[in-house]
């Protein structure tokens, strides 16, 4: 899908992208059952999120509601986008209210949770086994990962 790169690839893209009416056909892409499809939608909406003139029009647009979807159920980059587009349009007052009420704090905190017990604790010994250690990086994940913050 071109419209995510050229929206991310050129910043100079993403407010004319957005004034020509892609935002509703990539909303609804978001709610694909197709996940490459989510995917693309999800980082064209976040890409187009990049510009502040663009906020307003992403949000009124409806993309708010969609996007815990793809924060549940998407890829790994959907997941990340979502939650990253969720952030930009956060950063608009007039959008907090929406998003608390779109079903995305239930999510992180399930992802936090997630976490605390523990799931991330064997990335870390992984880390730790292929000797990657500099500056104490590994201890203080160590320390993070069991004191479960």
């Amino acid at each position: 899908m071109e419209i995510r790169l050229l929206a991310k690839n050129r910043p100079e893209n993403r407010l004319k992208i957005a004034k020509t009416g892609a935002v509703k056909p990539l909303i609804s892409l978001i709610s694909s059952s197709d996940s490459q499809l989510q995917e693309y939608g999800v980082t064209a909406i976040f890409n187009l999120s990049l510009c502040d003139e663009n906020k307003g029009l992403i949000a009124s647009s409806g993309a708010i509601k969609p996007l815990p979807r793809a924060l549940k159920t998407g890829t790994s980059m959907a997941k990340e986008n979502a939650a990253c587009a969720l952030l930009r349009l956060s950063q608009l007052e007039e959008n907090k209210v929406a998003i608390g009420l779109s079903g995305v704090i239930p999510l992180l905190e399930n992802k936090i949770k997630a976490v605390q017990a523990g799931i991330m604790k064997p990335l870390v010994e992984l880390v730790a086994d292929f000797g990657i250690k500099h500056g104490g990086q590994v201890s203080v994940c160590f320390e993070h990962v069991g004191h479960g913050s």
